[in-house]
């Protein structure tokens, strides 16, 4: 079985919803100042007081607040479309992650509804992992220093 034309139709433009609700939601929030409590990667937020000082300096700048929305969508649209290459099997993830045998999308039936792992409950824990293994840049995306 394969991914039916309406489940792909129907997923990809939620995905393309998605992209433009997070990037106005955080232009919204950046645009409005405050707490940066609604980040939520990496699961530590990860931002120093120097950074969120910095971060106020967006506020009410309308334009500055467009651009960003467009640097976070186009940067969101990115990554799902890496993402899409590894799942279509036109690129890889990196071999030193491990083994990968390559998978794909398939419509949902009751026979595999049984014993499926979630991935969103994943993401979040595996970026601790991540970090373990992530080349050193000098700069780290959370404020954890163990």
């Amino acid at each position: 079985m394969k991914l039916s034309k309406h489940n792909i139709r129907t997923f990809l433009l939620s995905a393309n919803q998605k992209i433009e609700e997070k990037a106005d939601f955080i232009s919204d929030k950046l645009d409005k100042g405050g707490e940066m409590d609604f980040v939520t990667y990496p699961p530590n937020c990860g931002f120093t007081e120097e950074e969120t000082r910095s971060l106020e300096k967006l506020k009410n700048d309308s334009n500055l607040k467009n651009a960003l929305r467009k640097i976070l969508a186009n940067n969101s649209a990115g990554v799902l479309f890496d993402l899409f290459n590894i799942i279509d099997g036109t690129s890889e993830p990196d071999e030193s992650f491990g083994k990968w045998t390559e998978i794909c999308f398939v419509d949902k039936t009751d026979e595999l509804a049984e014993d499926l792992d979630f991935l969103h409950d994943e993401l979040y824990d595996k970026y601790w992992d991540w970090r373990e293994i992530r080349p050193e840049k000098g700069w780290k995306l959370d404020n954890y220093d163990g």
